[in-house]
């Protein structure tokens, strides 16, 4: 065969590759489900043993679920604007109820905007998720849901999830509109505790000590962690029992979510299932979230689950977090990362890359005078080390592969890198130091401090 004539047959073979390159990409809808204060490990896919979380479990049954997922703090607002950002804490500065995100910084939902995306978010937090606090920048439309009694009178408060889904699934975009991103915070199963009455009769152990005993408000919940009420015996199992019920709630909410995306979407629809923090149970002899950085209060759940393909069951073990997810999310629409974003594609083929895992807490006058002090400063996840380091004290290490409870810090110098870490957390937080380090605080709108006054944050 001739020169010419190989080239030729070489250009005829190459043809179809070519011009499948040149095909845009599919770009499917993406859909964000964030269930404030998830604990991880109170759902099946995790190992729960109570039946919490059917519908969940049916999205991990199908899907990629992430064993050793994180948060890189223990409360909601610089949680989610590290979702959002795929930046740390101490990097976007969203880390004080007076902090909003700035304009500086590009947001996942302004990425895909910007790409044709429609973007649409709803969030049962309006206090720390909201477009007074910076975190609904990039959302073409966006619900902020607050309720009140009959007649508007008496204090606000949060929508459960099956109210905001009520609010949110009619006016969703229809298929033929053009691809879209979802974002959805429901805040069950974070207190106060008042579950459906018929997940209340599945889960609640004991009904007549429950009529006894206080009601679960968030301010009950918060003078539990700061020591102005004391909780009697059972009274864990209790609130235990609440907080299985609420989050039965907020499953079959996210069921009746799911299937309505899909009936309108049909299967070109990806879904992430993720929480912003979890809760404490008196795991380390506290209460309630934002104070420590302790397991309890930072492994969530995520789980992804892409209609488009074939259902199977993947679990992996690779140690990620929430900075994780606007990267996946952007590959996932044919999209590359904003410079500066730390997160990795965790769906991309091959090894998944290693980083450091960081978690912070910083100091918030408004919510230490009124609760406790936050007792951790930082936190480094180096599989299977754990360094935390406390506002005041030697740093605690931890092997979690061994215990993952975190119940035994190792004794210094026992076999244990704790300056190798610790110099990395040091060396990982300089770097992150903050965008714009002139900002001010904002002052809080009169809706927010209400909200807060409602939720029991602040008096």
């Amino acid at each position: 065969m001739s020169r010419r004539a190989a080239a030729a047959w070489l250009a005829l073979l190459l043809a179809p590759i070519a011009l499948a390159c040149e095909r845009p990409v599919s770009r499917p809808h993406l859909a964000l489900v964030l269930v404030d204060t998830l604990r991880a490990d109170h759902l099946g896919a995790y190992g729960y043993t109570r039946p919490t979380s059917p519908r969940i479990d049916a999205l991990a049954a199908g899907g990629v679920v992430f064993d050793h997922a994180r948060s890189p703090s223990s409360w909601t607002k610089p949680a989610v604007a590290s979702l959002f950002t795929s930046r740390l804490p101490s990097e976007h500065g969203v880390v004080r109820f007076d902090r909003p995100l700035g304009d500086e910084l590009p947001t996942l939902a302004a990425a895909l905007a910007s790409a044709g995306y429609r973007t649409v978010g709803a969030s049962a937090n309006p206090v720390h998720v909201s477009r007074e606090t910076g975190l609904a920048r990039g959302f073409d439309d966006w619900t902020s849901l607050m309720l009140r009694g009959p007649g508007e009178a008496g204090p606000p408060r949060s929508p459960t999830a099956a109210e905001l889904n009520d609010r949110l699934l009619p006016a969703l975009p229809e298929a033929g509109e053009g691809p879209v991103f979802l974002y959805v915070h429901y805040i069950d199963p974070h207190a106060p505790y008042d579950p459906p009455r018929r997940h209340l009769a599945r889960f609640l152990r004991d009904p007549a000590a429950h009529r006894r005993a206080p009601a679960a408000t968030l301010e009950y919940s918060v003078d539990l962690a700061a020591g102005r009420a004391t909780a009697g015996p059972g009274e864990r199992e209790r609130l235990v029992d609440l907080y299985d019920a609420e989050i039965a709630g907020v499953d079959e909410a996210i069921g009746r979510l799911v299937d309505e995306l899909r009936r309108r979407w049909g299967d070109d629809l990806v879904v992430v299932v993720t929480a912003d923090h979890g809760e404490e149970f008196l795991d380390h002899d506290g209460w309630t979230h934002g104070l420590t950085l302790h397991r309890e209060c930072l492994a969530v759940p995520l789980v992804v689950r892409d209609f488009r393909e074939p259902a199977r069951a993947v679990r992996r073990e690779d140690p990620v977090d929430l900075l994780d997810v606007p990267t996946t999310l952007l590959a996932l629409a044919g999209l590359p990362a904003a410079p500066g974003m730390r997160g990795r594609d965790l769906l991309a083929p091959g090894p998944l890359p290693a980083r450091d895992l960081v978690a912070e807490l910083h100091p918030d006058a408004r919510f230490e005078d009124f609760v406790a002090l936050r007792s951790h400063d930082a936190a480094l996840l180096r599989w299977p080390w754990k360094l935390i380091v406390p506002r005041e004290g030697e740093p605690q290490l931890y092997r979690v592969d061994r215990d993952p409870a975190e119940r035994d810090a190792l004794a210094e110098g026992e076999e244990a890198p704790a300056r190798e870490l610790a110099d990395a957390l040091a060396t990982l937080r300089a770097d992150a130091a903050p965008v714009r380090t002139d900002r001010v605080p904002a002052p809080l709108a009169p809706e927010q401090l209400e909200g807060l006054r409602a939720l029991g944050y602040v008096e």
